[in-house]
């Protein structure tokens, strides 16, 4: 099997490594930065394409889009021949039409929280009714960016796209609508911004959770400290809930904490009085099969490698998520943008 990445940066080489874990060939890299392309090409043994056209045109089993989120809905239509399959980095677009025009391929998003074994143990909880049938989820994302980081393109909504919400938060927001199992839609929220950035900085949003519930998102990249915390919970209140970071009470809460580096690969902090009850839910944890170790995207990639040699289409199983999956999520965003 073959594969061509556009786009040389972190995620860049995160692909490349995930691919060669899997046993994949890397036969092509294109990044405008020609030092970049040549950097990963030179890891991975692969040729430097001197543009995107080039690059596609090669005979490849896979594409993997990394560069900025802008870009993502153009490049996958012109990575779309030989119906190979399209990993797309996340977010998969930034307008509501550029996730349509990706919607149409067969375009895998890369969502690897959901690989994480927490989130797998709370999704396993859930289903079984163990929070109930509305339960309340808040998840405070508190991660710092420097000048630096914003001054490479991403503080530009023209080059960048979008802000902390939509560009990581995403990965919190659809690992939240995977555990529930049910849709998210966007009730109310607020956006902030930096001096001199155009993209959001900081934002609020609630949404409601279909069937019953709600889920509270709070994201910064002006944190002191990195720190991801996400809570499921029977709370009968939200109110109550969303204000308080106290473990005490007679309801169940579930809790994964981490940074921002892939928080669900890690075991649930379950906090209830009741001690059978604890001991029940940690036996279910550890016959969960996710993952316990970053970087997640090395299984979740392996995972929907395997899946696309067996046959499988995206959404036809899933280690090998559409787009549509994560639709919910991203138009929970596109929402608070547009209000």
């Amino acid at each position: 099997m073959r594969a061509v990445i556009c786009g040389a940066g972190a995620a860049g080489f995160l692909h490349a490594l995930s691919y060669r874990a899997a046993g994949v060939e890397i036969v092509g890299v294109f990044d405008p930065s020609r030092a970049r392309a040549l950097s990963l090409a030179e890891m991975c043994r692969a040729e430097v394409l001197p543009t995107e056209t080039a690059l596609f045109a090669l005979r490849a089993d896979f594409a993997s889009i990394c560069s900025p989120p802008i870009y993502h809905a153009d490049q996958a239509e012109r990575a779309a021949h030989f119906q190979r399959v399209i990993f797309v980095e996340k977010p998969v677009a930034t307008t509501r039409a550029d996730f349509d025009r990706v919607a149409r391929l067969r375009a895998v998003p890369i969502l690897q929280w959901r690989a994480g074994r927490a989130i797998q143990a709370i999704r396993s909880a859930l289903a079984a009714g163990e929070l109930g049938d509305a339960p309340t989820v808040t998840a405070r994302l508190s991660w710092g960016r420097s000048a630096a980081y914003f001054a490479a393109r991403r503080g530009s909504r023209s080059e960048w796209g979008c802000g902390v919400l939509l560009s990581v938060g995403i990965h919190a927001i659809d690992a939240v609508g995977f555990a529930l199992g049910r849709p998210l839609s966007f009730a109310s929220g607020s956006l902030g911004y930096r001096k001199g950035v155009d993209v959001e900085t900081s934002g609020e949003m609630t949404t409601r959770v279909d069937g019953g519930g709600r889920a509270l998102f709070r994201a910064t990249f002006e944190g002191a400290s990195d720190r991801t915390l996400i809570s499921f919970a029977s709370f009968a209140s939200f109110a109550s809930f969303a204000s308080s970071d106290s473990f005490e009470g007679p309801t169940l809460r579930a809790v994964i904490r981490g940074s921002e580096s892939d928080p669900t690969a890690s075991r649930v902090l379950w906090r209830t009085p009741d001690r059978a009850k604890r001991l029940a839910l940690a036996a279910r944890e550890a016959e969960c099969a996710g993952h316990l170790h970053p970087p997640l995207i090395v299984p979740f990639l392996a995972a929907a490698i395997a899946a696309a040699a067996r046959g499988a289409a995206p959404g036809e199983c899933e280690a090998l998520p559409s787009a549509e999956s994560t639709r919910a999520a991203h138009e929970a965003v596109f929402a608070l943008y547009e209000a």
